[in-house]
Parts: structure tokens; sequence; C-alpha cells
């Protein structure tokens, strides 16, 4: 199963393979996003059995779950419906469904074309 997130003109994705997942720019995590906006350890992601839940990391640009900003360090569960946003403008797509519309064309982009777009 995958984890999208998406900006207004990127997707990056990553492969679950364990319970957990870390998110951030920092190269120690599960799913790394070398953006600027992403701090170094940006939130966790864990799965426990059909419940998906999202913690702060303690992140500077935040994480926003419908609309308000979570505290850090405490679980918030999330759904199929649920908004999350990421370093204030990135989307959290959850693997089994959407919190917005899908691209009709994704981008899926490896960490090499992200950083050749960033060199130009």
């Amino acid at each position: 199963m995958k984890l999208r997130i998406k900006s207004k003109t990127e997707v990056f994705s990553h492969e679950v393979t364990s319970e957990t997942v870390t998110i951030g720019r920092s190269s120690d995590n599960d799913f790394v996003v070398p953006l600027e906006d992403f701090s170094r350890k940006h939130c966790l992601i864990t799965f426990k059995g059909p419940y998906v839940y999202i913690m702060d990391l303690g992140s500077k640009n935040g994480v926003m779950v419908d609309g308000r900003r979570i505290k850090p360090n405490e679980q918030y569960p999330i759904y199929e419906t649920t908004r999350v946003v990421l370093a204030n403008y990135f989307e959290f797509i959850l693997p089994n469904g959407t919190s917005i519309k899908e691209l009709d064309t994704p981008l899926p982009l490896t960490l090499e074309e992200i950083a050749e777009r960033r060199r130009k």
C-alpha cells in the first residue's frame, strides 16, 4: 500500500512496509520529503488494524486535521474523508481512499527527479 503527499505541482509517494511511518525531510525518515517546508522529523503515521493515526512530531509548519492544527505528540485518528495538510500546503492522502480529488494523471517522482527539479 502507498502513502502519498500532494502539492500543487508534485506528488510524493512511499510504499508502506511497517505499522509506523515517519515523514520529514531528514534522510533517517521512512518517507523522505526533501522540501524546506517540512521539518526534519515532521510527523508519524501509525496503522493499528483498520485504524490510522497521525502525530505531529513538533514540526515548525505543523499538521492540520480537518482545518485545525493538531497539538504535537498526540495521536489523532484519520479516515478516508479526513483532510490532512502537512507543512501548510501539502495534502496527505491515505492509501485506501483520498482526502481530496485524485489527480487525473499522477506525477510519480523519484527523489532524483525531485532533486533535479530543485536544481533548475
